[in-house]
This record gives structure tokens, sequence and C-alpha cells, in this order.
């Protein structure tokens, strides 16, 4: 680290032959010791819109390139296979290798970047994320969106230590795009998180749908899909329906500010599954209401009551 220390600052700061330096990576590098006394980086991510169209060939530069290179014919399927990358307010942006390769190859179509890097730390983030990490995942393949909190921000070594940190990993290697960007109070951001309320509610939802694997062979379980109004929790559809009930379960967090203790925590939870009309799926399924069984989980720390 003190090598590259010294080595940065001397190329970059104290160096009276140099006008503009670049660095090129992945995650954002302003907050590493490496960078002592760089205070004056300007850092440009995938929502910047400066150099937004710096990083990847436009729609425009692709097709005139298949104009000169015979490709006329192939652009609807050339969009299809190397299309979908936004840089700042700009869409509709080429990976670069891709359409090189592309035109190296003769037309052929392959899946060209893929092969250029190694996504272990991306699997490693993925595999010992909570469950609903997993279930967005499945939704991305589905060509589904979703909402989290990016912290552009993030350097190397905190990439283990936040929950949304695989989707802040995804959108600076160019994996996700964003489609709506909300900007939230940095200062919030600051001291503590203020805005991840449901971590709490993650972690007992991961460490019960960890006990109910085990029953897998009589149920089907589910977790985090929808059905009626929003997303259940958990849900338990049984294989043989005279053998068992379906369940549907649904965590709540106490919150001593609104509730008196965690029988009402747990109502409030029964009020959710009730009022979004989770047994909907159910329901369309064929199984009646008496077949259903619906529990709240309610948790306070170590304590905990299920009704």
């Amino acid at each position: 680290m003190r090598f590259f220390s010294g080595l940065f600052n001397a190329t970059f700061k104290t160096n009276k032959y140099l006008e503009r330096g670049l660095i090129t990576g992945i995650t954002r590098v302003a907050k590493e010791s490496i960078f002592t006394g760089m205070n004056n980086l300007n850092v440009i991510t995938t929502t910047s819109n400066k150099y937004m169209t710096s990083f990847g060939f436009t729609e425009e530069e692709v097709f005139a390139a298949l104009d000169n290179a015979g490709y006329r014919k192939q652009k609807e399927k050339v969009k299809r296979w190397y299309d979908g990358f936004t840089l700042g307010v700009c869409s509709d942006i080429y990976n670069p290798w891709s359409i090189v390769s592309f035109m190296n190859e003769g037309g052929k179509y392959d899946t060209y970047w893929s092969n250029t890097s190694g996504n272990g730390l991306v699997n490693l983030l993925i595999q010992q994320g909570n469950p609903s990490i997993k279930q967005i995942m499945e939704d991305l393949l589905q060509g589904k969106s979703f909402e989290a909190k990016i912290d552009e921000k993030i350097v190397f070594d905190q990439l283990n230590g936040s929950a949304n940190a695989v989707w802040s990993l995804l959108l600076a290697t160019g994996y996700l795009k964003v489609l709506n960007l909300r900007s939230l109070d940095e200062d919030k951001e600051g001291i503590g998180e203020e805005g991840d309320d449901d971590t709490p509610e993650r972690f007992y939802h991961g460490f019960v749908l960890g006990l109910v694997v085990e029953l897998a062979g009589r149920f089907e379980i589910t977790s985090n899909r929808e059905s009626g109004f929003g997303r259940y929790d958990i849900m338990l559809t049984p294989t043989n329906r005279e053998k068992d009930y379906a369940y549907i379960i649904e965590f709540k967090v106490h919150k001593s500010s609104k509730e008196k203790d965690l029988a009402q925590t747990v109502a409030n939870a029964h009020s959710q599954i009730d009022k979004k009309l989770y047994d909907a799926k159910l329901i369309a399924d064929g199984f009646s209401s008496e077949q259903i069984r619906k529990y709240g989980f309610a948790f306070n720390g170590k304590e905990c009551l299920i009704g």
C-alpha cells in the first residue's frame, strides 16, 4: 500500500510534467488510503452525465460502422445482442469490445464480453447474500426491475459490509442500468443508514427461511414473490393438499414507538397479509380459505411471538 501511495502521488500530484491523468477502475477510489493527499479527484461513475458517451459506442456510431462494414441488415440483431448500457441520461450505449469483436470475427454473434473477466466477487456476494438478494437475481433474469439503495462511493474493502453492495458493484461493472434515479439525503446516509429500516426484518426472514427449508419435501417453499397487492415473506404450498395446509408467513420487527407490545406487532403482520391479499395466489391455485393458515412472526431482539 505504501508503494502504491507513493507511486500515485508522485505520478498524479507532484509531477510538474503532467497536465491531466486518468485512472480507470470499477469501485470508487477516493476514500482509499493509497490516494491520501489526492483530494482533487474528479470521479465519473455510471450515473454521471459527464463523458457519458465516451465509455461506449453510441447507437449512431455502431450503425455507421455496420453500414461501412457491410452489415446494414444486421442492425436490429446487433442491437438485441450488444445494446443495453445506460450511462448518465444516455441510453443505447454499446459495449465497444463486443462490437469490435463481432466485426473482427466476420459478423459472428457471441458473448465476447463474458470471456474478458472473472465474476468471482459478484458470485461470492450473491451466494453469501440474504434470501431477498437471490430472489431479486431471479427477477432480473426474467427481465424485471427492482428498487435498491446504491452507494457509488463504496470502496473495495466495504463490499462485504452492506446488504446492497452487490447492486452497487453490478451497476459499476455495467451489468445493471438505472431506469429511475432518486437521490437520498446524504446526511442521513453518513450517520447510520437511516433509510435501511428493513435490515433487521431481513435477518429474521433469512433465519426462519433456513429453518423451513427442511420441509422442502412436503412443501414448495417460495419467498418474496408477488401475490395480491404485494410480496409475501414466505409461502409454503403443500405437495399433498389433503394432508397439509398452505401457510403464509409475514415477519415484523417490533416498533416501540408505534406498537405497545409484540401482540400488536403480530396483529399488524396479519393485517398486512389480509390487506394486501397475499393469499390471492393460493386461492387462484384452488385452495379454499380453510386450507390456508396465516402466521405473523413478531421479533424484538431475542424475543419472538408467533400468532
